[in-house]
Order: structure tokens, then sequence, then C-alpha cells
């Protein structure tokens, strides 16, 4: 029979593999991906900047969960399924029993739902009025309920992507059809997107 202790380093063992991956397939990438080669075109982004900097994200992301979990102190289950943690002084401390973890497969589906419905209306609807409303509707669908916190976050939220993809990233996104389209010209014209 296994101690404690071994249990508790192999299921960090386990925690950390994923990660550990994940790190090292990014660096490989990110390897290829310093190797591109490619013509710039005047003072646009060449195509290895977003790449790099999403393998570059990814990479410190790992690295910051692999550390984090291998400074997490140790814990032990006992058969009533309290856990009991190391405290720095040495000295175990109970924190009692877990509660059950709920799960909400409804509302796992209707999020995948408005995925789709997103995806679907996207054409017809434009970028930012479609964002608009899958931002608002997942942030309901995930329970929260004060509206003038969920109109504020879609808005701003749907405004910031269509930024970033449009100004920064060169992102030739769905205009929607009118009179949806006319939003979404406005828009790009107090942004100053061409």
């Amino acid at each position: 029979m296994s101690s404690p202790e071994h249990d508790a380093g192999s299921g960090r063992y386990q925690a950390l593999l994923p990660y550990v991956v994940v790190l090292a397939l990014s660096i490989a990438l990110l390897w290829k991906v310093v190797q591109m080669e490619f013509t710039p075109r005047g003072d646009r982004p060449g195509p290895d900047v977003w790449p790099r900097a999403v393998l570059c994200l990814l990479a410190l992301t790992c690295v910051a969960r692999i550390f984090v979990l291998v400074k997490r102190k140790p814990e032990t289950t006992a058969a009533d399924g309290s856990t009991t943690i190391a405290s720095h002084d040495g000295v175990a401390r109970d924190d009692g029993a877990r509660p059950p973890t709920r799960r909400y497969p409804m509302l796992l589906s209707l999020g995948i739902a408005l995925t789709i419905a997103y995806i679907a209306l996207l054409g017809t609807l434009g970028f930012f009025c479609a964002t608009v409303l899958y931002i608002g509707s997942l942030i309901r669908t995930g329970r929260y309920r004060r509206w003038s916190i969920i109109a504020t976050v879609s808005l701003l939220g749907s405004l910031a992507f269509m930024f970033v993809f449009m100004k920064v990233v060169y992102l030739s996104l769905p205009l929607g059809r009118p009179p949806f389209d006319e939003v979404s010209l406005l828009l790009m014209k107090v942004m100053a997107i061409r």
C-alpha cells in the first residue's frame, strides 16, 4: 500500500504533466515561428507577430502554473473526505470536509447553443452586434444578474475586440446585413478603422 506522501507526490506530478507538455510544445512551435521567412509589407506587422505573442503568453502561463504547483503545500485526504494541509510551521491543520462540487449541465448546453447561434448569426448581425449579444447572453447564462454590469461588459468588450481585430491585427470582420451594417460602419468611422 502506498504512503500518503507518495500519493501526494504522484498527484502533484500528474497535475504538472499537462503544463510541462504544453510548455514544451509552445517552445518548439515558437522556434518554428522565429525561423519563419517573409517579406515585410510597409508598417504592417508580419505574419509572425501574433503566433509569437500567443505562444509566448502560452509558455508564460504554463511556467506560472508550474511554479504555483511546485510551491503548493502538500495536502493529504483522510478517509472521511477532510483535507489536512501542512502549514508553514509544520503543524497539520484540518480544513474540514469539502462540499460537493455543483455541476450545471443545462447551463453548459445553453452556452454551447449560444456559441453555435453566435457563429450562425455573425454574417447577418455583423461582428459588433452579434458579439454584444453573445457576451451578454453568456454572462447571464453564467447566472450573473446585474444588468448594468452585463450591458457595460458586453458593449466595452465588443468594442475592444473590434478595435484589436480590425485596427491592430487587420482582420476583416463581418459588417452584417442592413440595417446592422450601418452600426458597424459608424463604429469603424469613429475608431478610424479603414
